[in-house]
């Protein structure tokens, strides 16, 4: 089983600057309509405040919120955007830019010209190390990874430089 509070735990206050990233471009990634919703990994919605936020959507659990939450509760593909973890084919844990963050974040929009921080970068890939431990991390992970690069095809984010670039 999934222990959301050690993979929280791990990604603490870390956000994808030094600075908080909603300051700089006014909270973009919270501004959805109240018809969006992040996507829940396997059973993380016991450990979320507000369970009547969570919906069903096709298998899937959705956390739905008005863009004003309690930042301690909110739902871990909050804590990772605009990044997520994917499995490749070998196995390894790659942190790459989520294209469903491509039409909100400008840190995925302009990602040529803004670095992130490392620190958040390397939490991600602890974040999917840990969650391909359990088999329904592992599931889950081969899925969604299989659904972004099926989406990566046509934004080809992943072709364009890393979160993290080796000098």
């Amino acid at each position: 089983m999934v222990n959301y509070n050690e993979i929280y735990a791990l990604l603490g206050d870390l956000t994808p600057l030094t600075a908080d990233c909603g300051e700089v471009c006014g909270a973009a990634c919270c501004k959805g309509e109240t018809t969006d919703g992040m996507l829940l990994f396997p059973d993380e919605a016991p450990h979320l405040n507000g369970d009547d936020r969570v919906m069903r959507e096709n298998e899937r659990e959705l956390y739905v919120c008005n863009g004003c939450c309690d930042r301690a509760a909110r739902p871990l593909s909050c804590r990772l955007f605009p990044l997520f973890p994917i499995i490749t084919a070998d196995g390894r844990i790659r942190a790459v830019y989520d294209p469903r963050a491509y039409r909100v974040c400008p840190l995925v929009q302009l990602m040529d010209n803004v670095r992130l921080d490392r620190r958040f970068v390397r939490a991600v890939r602890a974040v999917g190390r840990r969650l391909a431990a359990t088999p329904e991390g592992l599931a889950f992970l081969k899925d969604q990874t299989a659904e972004l690069q099926e989406m990566d095809r046509f934004l080809r984010l992943w072709d364009k430089r890393p979160p993290i670039c080796r000098r």
